[in-house]
């Protein structure tokens, strides 16, 4: 009979012996598991992060920033290095011509000037530039601005628009920093 219980408790104990192992093995292969997910994660946004170059960074940098406001549209503007001078206008709000359907168009519009002299010509024009912006914004149908195509068409009018107005051609291109047509 001693014999019989010492068989009994050396395969208890074998038997625990082996529920403890599965248990410690299947702990490690959880660890080691979650750490190369880890590191999968950690090297695919290191790659990510340094496959942009440093212009992109900084340009981004730049986006987030937030100009200062200015108190009127034609206000002064800042001369960046390789680009021209930014100037501000007043934000635009008008009816698009769909009929029967009433929709709005609100349009905050920046321009680049080729040279820094050009901006008192356009300071000087302000009044026929912001009739010539309003006609031809309101002209347009809810349908034909709401594509990306359909922006950039209205910007090359704005562009011909503004440079048959300044006798210079002093506009090189029109930025939309808000548009919303509802």
């Amino acid at each position: 009979m001693a014999e019989e219980e010492k068989k009994e408790e050396a395969g208890k104990k074998e038997e625990a012996g082996k529920g403890a192992n599965p248990k410690g093995k299947s702990k490690a292969k959880l660890f080691i598991i979650v750490g190369v997910a880890i590191v999968l994660l950690l090297a695919g946004g290191g790659f990510f992060f340094l496959r942009k170059g440093p212009s992109e960074k900084t340009a981004i940098a730049e986006e987030k920033t937030p100009a200062p406001k200015e108190e009127h549209s034609a206000a002064k503007s800042e001369e960046k290095a390789g680009t021209g001078v930014i100037m501000d206008l007043d934000p635009f709000v008008v009816n698009l011509a769909d009929n029967p359907e009433i929709r709005y168009l609100k349009v905050t519009i920046k321009l680049e000037l080729t040279k820094a002299d050009y901006t008192e010509e356009v300071n000087s024009r302000m009044p026929q530039i912001r009739d010539s912006l309003l006609i031809l914004l309101s002209s347009k149908e809810y349908a034909a601005i709401r594509t990306v195509e359909g922006k950039m068409e209205l910007r090359d009018e704005i562009l011909q628009r503004l440079n048959t107005i300044l006798k210079k051609g002093a506009v090189k291109t029109a930025y939309f920093t808000d548009f919303v047509a509802q």
